[in-house]
């Protein structure tokens, strides 16, 4: 009777050491009573249950085994087996030992909501429903939720919010309508209420390995890409199994500039989760990204393999330059256009990659029409107004004017001295990125989302939110250089700390550059300028991944050209010899001379490693990534003569400034 009672005092005692949070402490507090009482199947569960948890699969299996063995007619490690197989992605497996454990406890909520998903999980949707409504009948605050869920997606967020409420009243610890409660806070911007939400759940569940990727997704879509990258890391060690959450932090690690990583966490998620074609598209990215053409190669041709119909896994193959299509390739994605028709991502991904087919063979007649097609799918598909462009430039030249800039400039620090290369996609901006990266006072960091971000902080550049840039003009110098210390902690994590200079050849950061010289009196600004018909060509011929929605339709795509020549103009008169321009023709005809000319503006020395930019192993995101590590070449000089029959009314809408 003195084992038993010692036995389950272990277990009050590990399970209060779960509940704070000291999980390994409980696992060995289970493990040392096993040792006089090793046949205690309550034991042998609940250390089950517990190296569960933390993710140690295999032994957790073999502890609720022996428990089972022992005394089949337990039901908890029959459900806690379950949702071992279902966290090591084994449903079906899953679905045979929640059923038991429900046979053994019918009215046991958490056992039966696993057995909704395993059902759902095996392709037994029809069942999974019906078990589903078992659980929402014995759970009163599950049904609420649901009900809850259900008006949040019909638009009815104030009601939804108020049944949270009144279940949070009864159960302040109730996780899934703290959930949902940050998910409708999020819906209506409430992003200050949403996050303190969030991070209760943490508070509220230290273990809760939703709770983190919960938060970094939420931070993730504010561009706190960094602070995401750890929770997804620490849900990760939480939960190692889960493949999910390695793409995800995949996904982030791209984005902070961290190819090898991504790579390393996309070829993570595939080994347990193979054939996840997200994941394989981006490890594709970061593989193509870090130079290892033949095997980005190979994992876009895996996606179309897996997943046909996928659109940019074509167009993703037919953009790596040199690398043609079969004549069963192409015959594959002409089959695919009528079943994707109803698709426009797709629709439009496939009309460009048969384009760029077509111009491999020199057909460029019928590449304009694959071109024209994709482009007007993918333009159904996009949110763009001409007119908010003008309207937005009318205001940042009002605002952006000579006696704010004389009034609001400061002295600039020494370093370190972002350098800015601005102007329309395409005009050779990461050829520019990549002579400099070369030299070795200046790190790469490709294109960063901080100006824009900071920004969208202040006020976004909606015209109907006009506070910025209007705001600019009620700041003082010491507020902008504030914001200026926010940009360079936020790229700190893209670049080495020895390096005095550093890159960011975000194109549309020319529509802030008044902004810019604000915040960053030391940054140096080079704008790459192309011809223009070639810029509008090259952009007409680019499915991009997200963004320029200009590019989409001819007429537009000039004039937003015309309006980058304006407002370039503009900063041209208020900021005179500010920006160093760099035309790409005479770089790609004289690059020494243009090299000592960027090099002499950005007050840099010369180093012949610049002129042997092909040379460098350091990562390139961008369409252009294939490019710049060749020689450089003058073939795409009026590349926009192959489509002079169909270019008429772009030049009227260029004449201005052809």
């Amino acid at each position: 009777m003195t084992g038993q009672a010692d036995a389950r005092r272990t277990i009050d005692n590990a399970i209060a050491l779960v509940s704070s949070g000291q999980i390994q402490q409980a696992e060995q507090l289970c493990r040392k009573s096993l040792q006089s009482s090793p046949d205690d199947v309550s034991l042998l569960g609940l250390l089950g249950a517990i190296l569960l948890k933390r993710d140690q699969h295999g032994e957790a299996e073999l502890f609720l085994k022996r428990a089972i063995q022992l005394e089949p007619a337990f039901a908890k490690p029959h459900e806690d087996l379950g949702a071992l197989y279902l966290r090591a992605n084994k449903p079906v497996a899953a679905v045979s030992c929640f059923e038991t454990a429900s046979s053994l406890n019918p009215n046991q909520p958490s056992t039966l909501f696993g057995l909704a998903t395993a059902l759902a999980r095996s392709g037994r949707q029809a069942e999974a429903d019906a078990v589903q409504e078992r659980f929402l009948a014995l759970s009163p605050s599950g049904r609420a939720l649901a009900d809850a869920a259900k008006l949040r997606q019909e638009g009815h967020a104030d009601r939804a919010e108020k049944i949270c409420g009144e279940i949070l009243s009864k159960e302040p610890k109730n996780i899934r309508a703290t959930r949902l409660l940050a998910k409708i806070a999020s819906d209506d911007g409430r992003y200050a209420a949403a996050e303190g939400l969030l991070r209760r759940i943490l508070q509220l569940a230290p273990e809760f390995y939703l709770g983190y990727s919960d938060l970094a997704e939420f931070l993730v879509e504010r561009s706190r890409f960094h602070e995401a990258v750890s929770l997804f890391e620490k849900a990760i060690a939480l939960q190692p199994s889960q493949a999910t959450l390695h793409r995800m932090l995949a996904d982030a690690l791209a984005i902070v500039n961290k190819p090898l990583d991504a790579l390393r966490a996309y070829d993570r998620c595939l080994e347990l989760a193979p054939g996840q074609v997200h994941a394989l598209m981006g490890r594709g990215h970061m593989q193509r990204i870090l130079g290892e053409r033949d095997a980005a190669i190979a994992s876009y041709a895996e996606c179309t393999r897996l997943k046909p119909e996928l659109g940019d896994a074509w167009w993703n193959l037919a953009s790596i330059k040199g690398r043609k299509f079969s004549a069963s390739e192409r015959q594959t994605m002409k089959s695919l256009l009528d079943k994707t028709a109803d698709n426009d991502e797709s629709l439009a991904a496939l009309h460009f990659a048969l384009a760029r087919a077509c111009e491999a063979d020199g057909d460029h007649d019928e590449a304009w029409r694959h071109y024209s097609l994709g482009n007007s799918a993918k333009r159904r598909t996009v949110s763009y107004d001409p007119v908010e462009i003008e309207t937005q430039n009318n205001v940042r030249i009002e605002v952006f004017n000579s006696d704010l800039i004389r009034r609001l400039s400061t002295t600039a620090p020494p370093e370190p001295k972002p350098v800015f290369i601005v102007g329309m996609p395409r005009s050779g901006s990461t050829l520019i990125e990549q002579i400099l990266a070369s030299h070795s006072h200046v790190d790469g960091c490709g294109e960063l989302p901080y100006v824009i971000m900071l920004s969208a902080m202040l006020g976004g550049s909606d015209p109907g939110d006009a506070r910025y840039p209007k705001i600019v003009a009620d700041m003082s110098p010491d507020e902008l250089r504030k914001l200026g210390d926010d940009y360079l902690e936020h790229s700190a994590a893209h670049r080495s700390p020895d390096a005095p200079f550093f890159t960011d050849k975000m194109p549309g950061n020319f529509l802030h550059i008044g902004f810019i010289h604000l915040m960053l009196p030391q940054a140096i600004i080079i704008d790459a300028r192309r011809n223009p018909l070639d810029t509008c060509i090259g952009n007409y011929r680019q499915l991009f991944a997200q963004g320029k929605n200009q590019s989409y339709d001819l007429q537009e795509l000039g004039k937003y050209y015309v309006e980058y020549i304006r407002i370039m103009q503009h900063w041209d008169s208020v900021l005179p010899g500010r920006i160093l321009r760099v035309q790409y023709e005479v770089v790609v005809n004289d690059l020494e001379t243009e090299l000592r000319r960027i090099l002499q503006h950005c007050g840099l020395p010369f180093e012949d490693a610049c002129l042997n930019f092909h040379l460098s192993s350091r990562p390139v995101n961008t369409a252009s990534s294939e490019q710049v590590r060749q020689p450089i070449y003058t073939d795409a000089i009026g590349f926009w003569k192959n489509y002079e029959p169909y270019l008429d009314d772009l030049k009227e809408v260029l004449k201005s400034v052809l």
